[in-house]
This record gives structure tokens, sequence and C-alpha cells, in this order.
């Protein structure tokens, strides 16, 4: 009896040891990774100049939450750029907003930016959009009484080629050159933003030139306009395809709906899947489960299904992957890839400039899971394999209401991160080196191909 007292005593001490350690263990993680913005106490401004001061002051305070100005020359930057700014005031809204950013940039990671969607929906647009394709800049959205932009080539936009309009904003955007592609679209629609970097005559309209069917060069003022605004969205690839947003609205597509590759179709559903001819096809366009798609369990339907009906080959998309709140969802998945190829059998992984974050960590994972069986097919990914993120916790200016978030884990997918002091704490024991993501093929979708209902780089696999 009394041995039987004398081991309930040392199972309940282990028990009782082990919830303690597993809460000090969580309390820690807790407050390394989930770190809150400082309180704020202002006065309520009087004017512009002096809200706007106050709003730089709270954020002199981001380089110490924010673990991505993790060097003095970055810390020194954003001073230097917030003590430029307080000399200007007071400046526009738009301007204000950019000047900021700036400064924000100089973090020089992806994660450490004004969202461009949230900024283009404060700021004002103009009644079209644009995408990037092999070609160049194209206008593939406009709304009525801008029909003949539709599906032209833009040459200059406020007199400058957009290649090197791309390259003239690069300061106001932090990461890599890729990143700022895909999302510089949102940028060249606001006649604000690009007055306010000083790229533009006026903050109410743009001027662009395209080349007409009969080889002339059109130039045509474009004026910012608040109706119909929010249809098309703020997320570039909707745009591609985007007749659920702009069903019974002014806007008009440059394509029709029904000639749309099935990348495209898909593009608003987390995941989805399809055999074509003897080709498996899956996309994964965020790491998120949803009411309707729950990514873990679809993924084992589909390998159930690659199972029975034996594909040659497998075609992993995840070029619209802009991330997640869970990059562990797909690994499972592709597990069951590698092992289902054999001999020769390759999976095909497609990247592009807006695979980020969780969707840039999958494609790593594929890369080193399926070591040789894995080939790189499309554009470069959107970051760098080192960067900093998850936290996430917003960090709201008093006055603008400008939002930035605090990111404090580090990665490094090209080595394994191994830095405790730095990296996210899982990422220390399951990170892995899976070197570059640079692709073994380069192909981007051609606007030819676009207008025709067809995917370059499916074909480009396929064939």
């Amino acid at each position: 009896m009394n041995k039987m007292k004398k081991w309930v005593k040392i199972t309940l001490w282990f028990i009782s040891s082990f919830i303690t350690i597993f809460v000090i263990i969580g309390i820690l993680f807790y407050k390394r990774f989930v770190v809150y913005p400082p309180d704020y106490t202002f006065p309520d401004p009087k004017n512009l100049e002096e809200s706007q001061r106050q709003d730089i002051e709270y954020l002199s305070l981001y380089p110490d939450y924010d673990k991505s100005f993790d060097t003095q020359m970055k810390r020194d930057s954003f001073f230097l750029q917030l003590d430029k700014l307080k000399s200007k005031l007071p400046i526009s809204e738009a301007a204000f907003e950019m000047e900021i950013a700036k400064a924000v940039a100089y973090a020089d990671n992806g994660h450490t930016n004004i969202s461009e969607g949230a900024r283009a929906q404060r700021l004002n647009n103009v009644p079209l959009r644009f995408y990037w394709f092999k070609e160049g800049l194209f206008t593939i959205l406009a709304q009525k009484g801008h029909e003949e932009l539709l599906g032209k080539r833009i040459l200059t936009i406020n007199g400058i080629p957009p290649e090197e309009l791309l390259a003239k904003i690069k300061p106001w955007h932090g990461g890599t050159w890729e990143n700022l592609r895909a999302n510089s679209p949102l940028f060249f629609i606001s006649p604000e933003i690009l007055h306010a970097i000083g790229l533009g005559l006026s903050p109410n309209s743009i001027r662009i030139s395209i080349e007409d069917e009969n080889k002339n060069i059109l130039t045509r003022e474009i004026f910012a306009s608040t109706e119909e605004k929010e249809i098309p969205g703020y997320w570039v690839p909707y745009w591609l395809h985007p007749y659920s947003k702009i069903k019974d609205a002014k806007w008009k597509s440059c394509k029709p709906k029904d000639h749309s590759s099935i990348t495209l179709k898909n593009i608003y559903q987390n995941v989805h899947h399809e055999f074509i001819e003897n080709t498996l096809y899956v996309q994964i366009n965020d790491n998120y489960n949803t009411e309707e798609r729950y990514l873990r369990k679809y993924l084992k339907i589909v390998t159930a299904e690659m199972e029975a009906k034996q594909p040659i080959r497998v075609v992993f998309d995840l070029r619209f992957n802009p991330g997640g709140n869970n990059y562990h969802l797909p690994w499972p998945f592709i597990r069951s890839i590698n092992d289902y190829l054999v001999g020769d059998q390759k999976c095909w992984v497609i990247t592009g400039h807006g695979t980020f974050s969780a969707g840039l960590i999958t494609a790593a994972y594929a890369k080193y899971t399926l070591g040789g069986k894995a080939v790189i097919v499309g554009e470069k990914v959107g970051d760098r394999m080192q960067f900093w993120a998850d936290g996430g916790i917003k960090m709201t200016l008093p006055n603008s209401k400008i939002s930035l978030r605090i990111w404090t884990a580090f990665y490094d997918w090209e080595n394994g991160c191994r830095d405790i002091s730095k990296c996210f704490w899982f990422a220390y024991f399951d990170s892995f080196p899976a070197g570059n993501l640079d692709p073994d093929k380069e192909v981007s979708l051609s606007y030819f191909d676009y207008i025709n209902g067809r995917d370059s780089v499916l074909d480009y696999i396929i064939k």
C-alpha cells in the first residue's frame, strides 16, 4: 500500500512538473512572439500638423517592437526619414502615408510594408486595373466609357515606361523586386500615390499612352473616380477572373467569361484539383481552411484519387499563394506525392511573384522533400528565403489610422533556421535547408494565352 502511494506521489510530481514547465514555456513563447504595441495618450490634435506629429511620435516606437529592423543601419535610416518628414509638415494625407511607407521600407523585409491593398482602398483610384504579363503591363479591367483601353499594352504612365516606373517606386516598398512587381498595379491605379512620390503631375488623374490596333500612339488622361471603386477588390490576381465581383456592375473585362484557364476559374478557392488527361493538377491559393474546404482533409481525398487514377505527373500550382496561417497544412500531401512518384516521374511546382510567406514555405518544402523529383517552373517567388514574419499584431497610428504589423519571428528556408535568439521556435525544429527556389525553367503568362483562355505555364508542362 505504501509502495502504491509512493508511485502515485511520484507520478503526480512528474505530471505537475510537466504542466508547470509547459506553462512556463507557453508564457515565454507568448511574450517573445506575440508582441502588442504600446498604448498612447495624446490630447486631441488642434490641427493637421499636430495630428501628423503625434502619429510620427507613436511610429518612432515601431522598431523597438518589430524585429525586422535588425541592424543599426536600418534603424538609423528609419529615424532619419522621420526627421525629414517632421520638417515638411503639414502635408496631404497621401503624401504623409507614402512618407511613412518609405520609412517602414528601410526594414527591407517583404512582410514589413503598409498593405498596398489597404492603402489603395484609402486613397483614390482611376477606373482601370492593370496586370503584368510576359509582354508588359496591360489594362485588363475598365469601367464603361474607357473600353477603348481594354486589352491594350501600357507604353507609359505619366510619361514613364512601366518598367522604369517600377524601379522608381522601389524606395516605397521593402523586400524583393518580384514582390513589388506583383503589387505594383496597386500603386499605378492611384493618382494620389504617384503624385505624392513625385511621379505624377496631378493627384486627381494619370496620363497613359497606348498603342492601338493600327500602331497609332494614343494618350489619354484618366481621372480618379469613386464610383464602384471597391468592386474589383484589392488583391491583384482576382482581377484576372473578376466575374463574380463585376457582375451587374459598370466594370468590363478584356476577355469573355468563358475564356479562362482552369487556374483562373478557381482562383477564389483556397484549394482545387482536377485531372487533365494523365496529369494531376493541384492548386493551393491560400494556406487557410475555409468552411467549404478544409485544406488537409481535401488533400487527403486528392491523395486517394492520385493513387486510384495513377497519373504520370503531378502539377502543384502555388503561383497565386500569398500565404496563410499554417504552413504545415500541405506537408502530408507533399509527402504522399513523394511516396507516389517512381522512376523518372516528376512533380512540377509552379511558382510566381505572388508566391509569398506560407506559400513560399510550401514551395520550399516541396523542393526539399521531393528532391530530384521536383521541377520548379514559372517565375521567381515573391520573397527571399530568409525573412521576418509571424506575430503580426497591428500597430495603428492614432490619427491617420495607418496600420502596420509587428513581426517578431525569423525564418531561414535556405539553410534551416538554427539561431534560437531570432528564429520562430517551431521553425527551429521543423525548418530545413531547401536551398534557393529559382525556377528550373522561367515561364510567364503571356497576354495572348490569357486572352484565349490558355495557361502558358501549364501548357509548357503538359506539352
